[in-house]
């Protein structure tokens, strides 16, 4: 990490025309968090990775910054029933490299997806697609695993679409240095964990968003807070997200700087244990998992760590998303109650406790730690890089974790249900009542119905404390006056639909 920073701050030092920022030669530098390894949409298993791959490679659909499904690579669908969807592909667009676009692609790619063998990173996204049938040169057939009400949402946030013949050529990591897509940019330098570099493309279609802006777009690794604000008011880059509150106090004190807060779709959760998945541990006993959530003042933790707009949960969902009820049992911040409940458990002179967590949610484990600790849990935080802590937690070896979920952008509780229950692969809880209600709204159209079988599951959920529902994500920009740039209700930052005014 060192070497990295190191690394980037040479490269502004010593920085070519082409890296520097400002208006003036209509580029963008972007100073991201995230260390992109590859930019193979179906390589990575980092969420973030996507929204730069964004720039470069298309859904069928697209998300406006006011979270609606539009035409983008699809024109027009029409639901035939409750599992088939019928959609007509645009026709007159290119990849980068000038292989045509149509209906082979779309086939391909859900082909891809579909293969057990390809190792697809995040292969879960796609189970609620079963197949892709070509109906025409410009018009397919999707049939759904089961009737999936947020189907258009979930395919204006995934399925990136790959050149078929151009991917077949290659290999995924070859892909993943050089990608080509239909997307607004085009990349013409890529170097692992540093920086991506893209050039507007020409030929892109009339899309219904707009066009490029760009001439050049740089995504620059920094993965140090306190770099990126460093080259932000330093003017060597433009855009920088994911701020916490105190960063963004800085910033107000810079006359060239805007800063703005949006919402997201994300929400954090403390993961428990109570299924002893991981073998036998205290989250078990109910008593301590009460103790657990009235010693967290979750309110604060929000506001201090996210800002001002978060949310203090009582599901682990986001309250827009259909189906996230939050109308359950609720639990005050009461340290003389939470010690109460540690008297009457199985260990009432406490224990020691890891709680893991990758990068940017350490702070939020922190202070989980910290007030943990006033009711006799010797609490410490396990920090883990990125990769390395969704392997272990999906893989059933983390006992105790904080958990960031994006839902993809989704609107729908079907976005979060299957990865954490459902006997999915985060499912460390482990029960059958709430796993068959879950997994049954997610498939029917009835609203009403959907609706009573999550009241029961986050009901049960709720009444025995089976996580910790923690705070909504707020997303916090800053960057040069001059950039016209909007928030995206979602929390993503739509680079590609922003330019200088």
């Amino acid at each position: 990490m060192k070497n990295l920073k190191i690394f980037a701050l040479s490269m502004m030092t010593l920085a070519p025309a082409s890296l520097c920022a400002g208006q003036a030669d209509n580029s963008l530098v972007w100073g991201y968090d995230t260390q992109l390894e590859s930019m193979n949409p179906y390589a990575t298993n980092k969420g973030k990775a996507q929204l730069v791959m964004r720039n470069v490679l298309e859904h069928l659909l697209y998300r406006t910054a006011d979270g609606q499904a539009k035409p983008a690579l699809a024109t027009s669908w029409t639901w035939v029933d409750a599992t088939t969807i019928d959609f007509t592909l645009r026709e007159g667009v290119t990849f980068h490299n000038g292989e045509a676009f149509d209906a082979d692609d779309v086939v391909y790619t859900v082909a891809q997806i579909k293969n057990p063998d390809a190792k697809i990173s995040a292969q879960g996204d796609y189970k609620f697609i079963e197949s892709v049938e070509k109906t025409g040169q410009y018009s397919i057939r999707m049939k759904l695993s089961k009737p999936t009400p947020s189907a258009i949402d979930r395919l204006s946030q995934t399925l990136f679409i790959l050149p078929n013949e151009t991917y077949e050529a290659m290999d995924a990591a070859e892909f993943g240095r050089a990608p080509v897509g239909t997307g607004p940019y085009k990349v013409t330098g890529f170097e692992a964990g540093q920086m991506v570099e893209f050039e507007r493309n020409e030929a892109y279609y009339d899309a219904e968003w707009g066009q490029p802006q760009f001439d050049k777009l740089t995504v620059l690794t920094l993965p140090d807070p306190q770099t990126r604000l460093a080259e932000l008011t330093s003017g060597r880059v433009d855009f920088v997200w994911g701020l916490s509150p105190d960063d963004m106090m800085q910033l107000t004190m810079s006359p060239d700087i805007e800063t703005v807060s949006g919402d997201s779709t994300t929400v954090t959760f403390l993961s428990l244990d109570p299924n002893a998945r991981t073998g036998d541990n205290p989250t078990q006993d109910k008593n301590v998992r009460l103790a657990m959530i009235h010693a967290i003042d979750r309110a604060v933790v929000g506001q201090v760590m996210q800002g001002a707009a978060s949310i203090a949960l009582e599901s682990s969902c986001h309250p827009k998303q259909f189906g996230c009820i939050q109308d359950v049992a609720g639990y005050e911040y009461n340290v003389e109650k939470a010690k109460e409940y540690m008297a009457a458990s199985a260990y009432p002179d406490g224990f020691e406790m890891k709680i893991a967590a990758f990068t940017e949610n350490a702070r939020i484990a922190e202070a989980v730690t910290g007030y943990l600790r006033k009711i006799g849990i010797e609490a410490t935080v396990d920090q883990r890089e990125t990769t390395a802590w969704v392997k272990d937690y999906f893989a059933g070896e983390i006992p105790v974790g904080i958990v960031p979920w994006p839902s993809n952008g989704v609107y729908d509780v079907s976005s979060i249900t299957p990865f954490f229950f459902e006997e999915g692969q985060g499912d460390y809880i482990g029960d059958a009542e709430i796993n068959a209600w879950f997994a049954e709204a997610g498939s029917i159209i009835d609203e009403e119905e959907r609706l009573r079988l999550y009241a029961l599951g986050f009901g049960k959920m709720a009444d025995e404390v089976l996580n910790i529902p923690m705070v909504t994500k707020v997303t916090n920009y800053a960057y040069r006056s001059g950039l016209d740039f909007t928030p995206a209700a979602d929390g993503y930052p739509l680079i590609y639909m922003a330019g200088w005014k």
